[in-house]
C-alpha cells in the first residue's frame, strides 16, 4: 500500500502501468476500487494513478469541514508528491 502526506492528510494512492500520466480522480466519498475496471485497459498505454479522497476509503478521515477545493489542492498535492 501506498500513502502520501499531503496538506496534513494521508492519502491512499495506486499507480498502475508506464508512460505519459493519467490521474483518475473519484467523485465525493468515492474510491480508487471504482476505477477497476478501466485501470487495466489504461494502464497499458499511461501510467495510471488512482487514489482515497480525504474522508474516503484508506485515506485519512478528517473531521467535517472541507470542501471541493482542498479535495482539489489534495489532488494537485499528490500530482506533486509523485512528481507529475
Amino acid at each position: 500500500m501506498a500513502y502520501a502526506d499531503v496538506n496534513d492528510v494521508r492519502l491512499y494512492y495506486e499507480v498502475h502501468g508506464e508512460g505519459y500520466p493519467v490521474v483518475l480522480i473519484g467523485g465525493l466519498g468515492s474510491q480508487a476500487q471504482s476505477w477497476a475496471t478501466q485501470v487495466p485497459i489504461y494502464s497499458k498505454h499511461f501510467k495510471v494513478v488512482v487514489f482515497d479522497n480525504r474522508g474516503s476509503g484508506l485515506s485519512d478521515k478528517p473531521g467535517p469541514g472541507y470542501t471541493t477545493a482542498d479535495l482539489a489542492d489534495d489532488t494537485a498535492g499528490l500530482m506533486d508528491a509523485l512528481g507529475i
